[in-house]
């Protein structure tokens, strides 16, 4: 039976991603937070006293209460098959962080429950939100670009220099191949979103600055079922960059999902070149959307039977192959893996 607006969920696992979520959603009339779990005392009343939720402490004690409707799921990567298993058990709804699990097969049993038990299942990919991946993707799919030649992506950040070995994140069980899991499946959702699951890829990774034991510097090349081929870089010790820029026959088109904008160059005059070579181009500004908010009111609309969550669980469970496989392909000098 579908659940009723606003959707009652708890929080569990606490730090600095779950305040985003959060905030996010204060004031909504679709989604309230009214619980929250960590093993920590602190951090639970800490949230508890910022975002006027209930502190539990415990998360079967939270999956027992029957005037929660779901979870938001914060916790370690790790953890994720299981907690999403547990609340399915609990005829909870379920929205979790990226990536949806570390292992395809994990994700696909946690799926299965889910189904089984009839309770939503979303996973946190937002910048399949944003207004420029909306334009992004109409520029390829009216045919605007021409035929698809090639993708270059690269999503980066320092965050891992001031890593220390106390953080969850801060190793290669939680953080495989560096920044993939953070940062680098952002771009690769939007990457198969806009081109098609990859059908091959080849990677590699290295620990150049990091100073705990994990790789910080990864870069992927691929091949798409849509034919074509691209390119994902993701750094964890450098400062921010963020974009997405798509080759076509036609036209050139780029965004930058966080600062909404991007651009478009069209083809040129046919035969040679110009002083601006592929002809004029067209800046585009995006009218900002908060993607946090999006995704988790989208979440509570499907709760409740109003329309459909956008990542399907499959989609969520081929982003990690792919993960894995840029894992496999990089601890094998760069040999060729096909996702699965």
């Amino acid at each position: 039976m579908p659940s009723q607006l606003p959707l009652k969920v708890a929080s569990i696992g606490l730090g600095w991603w779950s305040d985003e979520l959060a905030k996010s959603v204060e004031g909504s009339d679709k989604i309230k937070i009214v619980a929250c779990v960590s093993r920590s005392k602190a951090k639970r009343d800490a949230f508890a006293a910022r975002f006027g939720a209930r502190p539990i402490e415990t998360y079967e004690q939270a999956l027992a209460d029957p005037e929660i409707d779901g979870v938001i799921l914060t916790t370690p990567h790790s953890m994720h098959g299981d907690h999403v298993r547990m609340a399915a058990a609990a005829g909870k709804h379920v929205f979790v962080e990226k990536p949806f699990t570390l292992q395809p097969s994990d994700g696909a049993d946690a799926t299965e429950a889910c189904r089984k038990a009839g309770v939503v299942l979303a996973v946190g990919h937002n910048r399949r939100f944003s207004s420029g991946g909306a334009w992004l993707k109409e520029q390829i799919d009216s045919g605007a670009l021409g035929t698809i030649l090639h993708a270059e992506a690269n999503i980066s950040a320092p965050g891992a220099l001031g890593y220390t070995e106390d953080r969850w994140r801060a190793n290669r069980t939680e953080s495989p191949g560096g920044a993939i899991s953070g940062l680098g499946i952002h771009m690769i959702d939007l990457l198969t979103w806009l081109l098609g699951p990859v059908t091959r890829l080849n990677a590699n990774a290295i620990r150049r600055a990091v100073p705990v034991d994990m790789d910080d510097t990864t870069s992927a090349l691929f091949q798409f079922s849509s034919g074509a081929t691209g390119y994902l870089g993701t750094i964890f010790v450098s400062p921010f960059q963020s974009f997405l820029t798509v080759y076509g026959t036609k036209g050139i088109a780029q965004i930058a999902p966080e600062a909404n904008t991007g651009w478009l160059r069209p083809a040129g005059a046919p035969g040679g070149w110009t002083k601006a070579p592929g002809g004029p181009e067209e800046v585009k500004t995006f009218d900002p959307i908060d993607t946090l908010t999006a995704e988790l009111e989208e979440f509570a609309d499907t709760c409740a039977g109003r329309g459909s969550y956008r990542v399907l669980p499959e989609e969520a469970i081929h982003n990690v192959a792919i993960m894995q496989g840029i894992v496999e392909s990089a601890a094998h000098e760069g040999k060729a893996v096909v996702p699965r």
